[in-house]
């Protein structure tokens, strides 16, 4: 008896833990009585001293620093600065004096930041505090502004698109007591007043964001002087999945894209997107634009929203990335619950058997992820169910040359490449988006009288270490090549062996150079051949890939490769080459 509980025990978990990796489809919030609004930049100039940006809280009598002077005669002075947090904690900052030069400068990051909590205010407002603490190595510094009629302290963050730039009141060094002592000075009062786009406007408002094309360059200065600039716009988001609470009072809402501004309520999930509860009489949330500018999203709920207890799901190996046109899956309803076919949807056949349903899609494009849709009834509701599916490029080809010295030698290359789904027809995850054929062809277009004059054909099967789109995923991986080098009147056949890994450069100054880079080797122990052989051969290359547009890439290089023959070359000298080609996938 108690062999046959442990048994059914065994296989109730086993049948929860099915239960839980089969993959569930998703209620995409716009297609089920949810409309989502426009994203929104929001401002209000409270008062002289303080600023709301979305949900952030600045408040300029914050923005400062102050003086620690040194306890030993040899010591340096150690400065502190705060500012608000959440709305910069990494950049650059600096002290700048009454002509508006730099005096002092330094760099900030997550790592030297020190945060301080604060409690929220009745309109939930973050103000949390950041402060950075610095020695004064330069004790002239400190002796400059002594002199200097006032200074302010700004913090900043800029890109190519966006910038943040926020500085203090003007402040003023003064003595008191022979303290050193660091004060806002308040003989000059400004005009307070915010400008959008260039354009002075009211000191409260809105500025409604469609899409990534519009953007915000919006300037709010105080009567104090402390000013705030911000040029930024909305990052895309993608709300995949929305269904309500088991009590029906909040929305769980699922999505990708664009970070929630406050991270302190989210769960992060494995595939990379997050989660949010949201009230749903007034569901809303502050996204991160670009510089992590807050910006609103409201959602207007318009009938009932879907509970997760009618989610469709789909079998553990259903594929959510895929080479090829077309797939097959197959799911299950829950109880009491109807799934059909989504009659817009040509390229998709439906069918079903009971709780039960086969679902067969064609056409899929190649380079893009699309979204799939069902019919979900439960009662008299109705309500839309998606699954994504990404197809990558199967294919690549290359044109370009390649240089060889100290021989001279210069080559033209070109070839082509197919990553395909299941190698030999076998569905299984050794076989899955693991294997890549590869044909190249590099054919000399100068020659040297001391160097053998031969071309190279290639042949390469590659099997990935991880499952993967190419130049999408990174991996590294194996391969078998063989190759066929050709003189003048023969050749020789031989066999070897390859590694190569594919990854994203890491180093901030190579990012602007590569998007992903390359290490490949090629080693041949021997060859046949009728007149010559290869005795050994090897090729050394490091490779970058520089997109240009769209699937087009620039790739470049640098590499080592010798080959020796039988009989003997007059020269057989290690080759260094630099390659530069033209590479496509589709």
């Amino acid at each position: 008896m108690k062999n046959w509980s442990i048994l059914f025990l065994a296989l109730v978990a086993s049948s929860i833990a099915q239960a839980e990796s089969r993959k569930p489809m998703l209620f995409q919030a716009s297609r089920n009585n949810i409309q989502v609004l426009p994203q929104r930049f929001e401002y209000t100039l409270m008062d002289e001293d303080r600023l709301k940006v979305g949900d952030i809280l600045i408040d300029s009598t914050k923005v400062t620093f102050d003086l620690q002077a040194p306890t030993k005669n040899d010591a340096p002075y150690k400065v502190r600065f705060t500012w608000p947090a959440d709305l910069l904690k990494d950049g650059e900052l600096a002290i700048k004096n009454n002509a508006g030069k730099a005096i002092f400068t330094t760099r900030l990051d997550q790592e030297n930041v020190k945060i301080s909590k604060n409690e929220r205010d009745q309109e939930n407002l973050r103000s949390d505090l950041a402060s950075l603490t610095v020695e004064l190595k330069d004790a002239k510094i400190v002796e400059d502004m002594k002199y200097l009629p006032f200074m302010t302290f700004c913090i900043y963050r800029q890109s190519e698109e966006t910038q943040t730039y926020l500085c203090s009141k003007e402040l003023y060094l003064s003595t008191q007591q022979g303290q050193l002592a660091v004060r806002p000075r308040s003989s000059s009062k400004k005009v307070a007043q915010v400008e959008i786009n260039g354009k002075v406007v009211g000191n409260q408002g809105i500025i409604y964001l469609n899409d990534r094309s519009e953007s915000v360059a919006f300037k709010a200065l105080t009567q104090t002087g402390a000013f705030l600039e911000i040029d930024t716009r909305m990052n895309d988001v993608d709300f995949k999945d929305a269904v309500q609470s088991d009590n029906g009072q909040r929305i769980i809402m699922t999505a990708s894209g664009a970070d929630p501004a406050d991270g302190s309520k989210v769960r992060r999930l494995s595939d990379g997107s997050w989660q949010v509860a949201l009230s749903k009489e007034r569901p809303l949330l502050y996204l991160k634009g670009d510089g992590d500018i807050p910006m609103r999203q409201e959602f207007y709920v318009k009938g009932n929203v879907p509970p997760a207890k009618i989610r469709p799901t789909l079998l553990p190996d259903s594929v959510t990335k895929t080479y090829s046109s077309k797939v097959q899956l197959e799911g299950n309803a829950p109880n009491d619950v109807t799934v059909s076919g989504d009659g817009s949807d040509k390229d998709a056949n439906f069918q079903s058997q009971g709780s039960h349903f086969t679902w067969t899609i064609s056409n899929l494009p190649a380079g893009k992820s699309t979204r799939h849709y069902v019919q979900v009834q439960s009662g008299s509701d109705k309500f839309v169910a998606g699954y994504d599916i990404e197809r990558g490029n199967p294919f690549s080809a290359w044109l370009g040359a390649r240089y060889q010295t100290p021989s001279g030698i210069a080559f033209g290359t070109f070839g082509f490449e197919w990553w395909f789904e299941n190698f030999l027809g076998v569905n299984s995850d050794i076989s899955h988006m693991h294997w890549g054929l590869t044909v190249s062809r590099d054919q000399h277009l100068t020659t040297n009288s001391s160097y053998p004059e031969v071309d190279l054909t290639t042949a390469e099967l590659s099997l990935r270490a991880t499952p993967g789109f190419h130049l999408i995923d990174e991996t590294w991986g194996v391969s078998l090549p063989v190759q066929m080098v050709q003189g003048k009147d023969a050749s020789s056949m031989t066999f070897g062996l390859g590694a190569f890994v594919q990854n994203k450069p890491t180093v901030r100054w190579f990012k602007r150079m590569a998007e992903w880079t390359e290490l490949k080797l090629q080693y041949f122990p021997s060859g046949s051949g009728s007149y010559f052989k290869v005795n050994s051969a090897y090729r050394l290359e490091g490779n970058a890939y520089l997109p240009m547009k769209k699937d087009f890439y620039l790739k470049y290089g640098l590499g080592l490769t010798g080959y020796k023959y039988e009989p003997a070359g007059v020269k057989e000298d290690m080759q260094m080459e630099l390659n530069g080609m033209a590479y496509w996938k589709f």
